[in-house]
């Protein structure tokens, strides 16, 4: 191997270890979430209760609130007049910049982002449709 090879590798791994935990430098620790509530396919105004172990966030539907990323589930209870409560549990996928650092940086990075919960996002829309309606 001649010197100018080792110098490439050298600067390789150099690089992947710059871009591990990609996610955790490039993306927020909260995200929006658009969530409908649904009745017998028709959009009712509910009031729902948004939580997971970093908070809890009230909105009304149809409506957006800002959550704070999490490796848990989102957990979703809404409630609408004459309409029982309804609990649904929306989980978190990895985002595009956690894949793009998994193939980049490797695992390593990949758990840093998993770990500080910026490499986890919710669906950006959450429509709820309660099966108690007829």
């Amino acid at each position: 191997m001649t010197l100018t090879n080792v110098f490439k590798y050298l600067f390789l791994a150099t690089v992947a270890a710059l871009l591990g935990g990609c996610a955790t430098l490039m993306d927020e620790d909260t995200q929006e979430v658009n969530l409908k509530f649904m009745c017998a396919e028709k959009n009712i105004v509910a009031s729902c209760l948004l939580q997971n172990s970093k908070g809890r966030w009230m909105i009304s539907t149809p409506g957006k609130a800002t959550v704070l990323n999490d490796n848990s589930a989102l957990e979703i209870t809404c409630k609408a007049p004459f309409i029982p409560s309804f609990t649904v549990s929306a989980l978190p996928m990895p985002s595009t910049s956690m894949l793009g650092n998994l193939l980049a940086g490797g695992v390593i990075g990949a758990a840093v982002d998993f770990y500080n919960n910026t490499g986890m996002k919710y669906p950006e829309n959450i429509d709820i449709s309660n099966p108690n309606c007829k």
